[in-house]
């Protein structure tokens, strides 16, 4: 049983950098996670020092603090993985190392093992080399999964014109081979750097024997000190860039028929939530454009104050309600749901479940897991998806897809 003594001093971790004290904590075997919220200039890491990943109901307001990672799959009624935060390190985004909260001591033995081996890790040849192309494509050319692909977004736009449902949102994956030259840690850096709009996480689930890495732009559900609540309706792509790679501007962009109603369609789902447990007093704010990464989307944002409304257990409430939210599902939640289980062929896994710190200085923000690669076995998979309505062109939905992959898939490269 870990103990409740907290520091809050630098202590024995003053010196050591991110990557360094990643690297110790995975090679310990320690789940852990790095994130940067939105718009922030700090950098946490989050270890847990318990010998398992811990498994729990997503009752908020009732957990200690801890990151969250639940699959696409999950129930209102099933446990999510919660890494307890015995170890929390603050750090700038130079990452000079700012916080350091530790609830189990500086003299607890695997603390003084961390450290040690972080040292190490800073002294020593470093154990990767930045030298030669690391990253592969398993198949280059992958014609089978785009025509695949195409094929599926045909089957969904006849269910959509038969009435079956409105919307639904397929996923496909694409598979390249890493050696142990990737980086993770450095990787995160960059892409916290490049995509500063969005939630950008690194997790280890050692249990699992992998890592993910991702930037979402799609707050899930988020309640702070102030009891203020967010949520937000995140649908509509297209690319941010011209053919020759330059930033289209914001005013330039024009929204067809087929982006504008899909979004309409995920902003009404949030307000059906609200009128489930007959919530009236929220302010809703959009659509307005947003960048994130590569790409351009529409955005609408949801806020209640759950204070006046004596409310305190609402962000909890609407996990259960919103998840899977149609911007990764579809409208009506359940057909399109069973759709995607009939004839995705694949198991999602966290790829559009939900991730993010619970209870960090009372503070809670659960992002859907979007712009995603899991690395496994010497193979990172990246996921990417798009929303089908009736409207989609098979072609122009796999160019979504590969647009997609592409904001983790460059980062990487850069990250060998």
């Amino acid at each position: 049983m870990l103990s409740l003594e907290t520091s809050t001093s630098l202590s024995v971790f003053e010196g050591l950098q991110i990557q360094q004290i990643w690297s110790a904590a995975k090679q310990l075997g320690f789940p852990s996670a790095l994130w940067r919220l939105p718009h922030t200039s700090e950098i946490k890491l989050l270890i847990s020092l318990r010998e398992q990943i811990t498994r729990c109901q997503p009752e908020l307001e009732k957990l200690s603090p801890g990151f969250i990672v639940s699959t696409f799959h999950w129930k209102d009624n099933e446990d999510v993985l919660f890494l307890e935060g015995d170890i929390i390190l603050t750090f700038s985004t130079d990452s000079q190392l700012k916080e350091v909260i530790n609830t189990v001591g500086e003299e607890h033995t695997e603390v003084r093992r961390l450290v040690e081996l972080a040292e190490k890790t800073g002294t020593e040849k470093p154990e990767v080399s930045s030298e030669g192309n690391s990253l592969v494509l398993t198949d280059p050319g992958n014609i089978d999964a785009k025509l695949r692909f195409q094929r599926t977004v045909e089957l969904a736009v006849s269910a959509i014109r038969q009435n079956q449902f409105k919307k639904v949102v397929l996923s496909r994956t694409k598979d390249l081979q890493f050696s142990e030259d990737f980086q993770p840690a450095k990787a995160f850096c960059q892409l916290s750097k490049l995509y500063p709009h969005a939630f950008v996480s690194l997790v280890n689930l050692p249990e699992l024997n992998e890592m993910w890495l991702g930037a979402s732009p799609e707050l899930l559900i988020g309640q702070n000190a102030q009891g203020i609540f967010k949520t937000m309706s995140l649908a509509g792509t297209q690319s941010a860039l011209t053919a020759s790679g330059e930033l289209i501007p914001r005013y330039d962009i024009r929204w067809g028929e087929k982006e504008i109603e899909e979004h309409a369609l995920v902003s009404r789902y949030i307000v059906e939530c609200f009128k489930k447990i007959r919530l009236r007093e929220y302010t809703e704010t959009g659509p307005k454009t947003v960048l994130a990464g590569n790409l351009y989307h529409l955005r609408t944002d949801f806020e209640v104050d759950t204070a006046s409304v004596n409310f305190p257990e609402l962000g909890s409430v609407m996990l259960k309600l919103l998840h899977p939210t149609s911007a990764v599902c579809g409208v009506p939640k359940e057909p399109s749901l069973q759709f995607l289980l009939n004839i995705e062929g694949y198991d999602r896994s966290f790829y559009s479940g939900f991730v993010g710190p619970a209870q960090i200085g009372e503070s809670t923000s659960l992002y859907v897991n979007l712009r995603t690669v899991r690395f496994k076995d010497g193979k990172a998979t990246f996921f990417a998806g798009a929303g089908i309505t009736e409207d989609s062109i098979p072609e122009e939905e796999w160019e979504e897809t590969e647009l997609k992959c592409d904001t983790l898939l460059k980062v990487i490269e850069k990250s060998l």
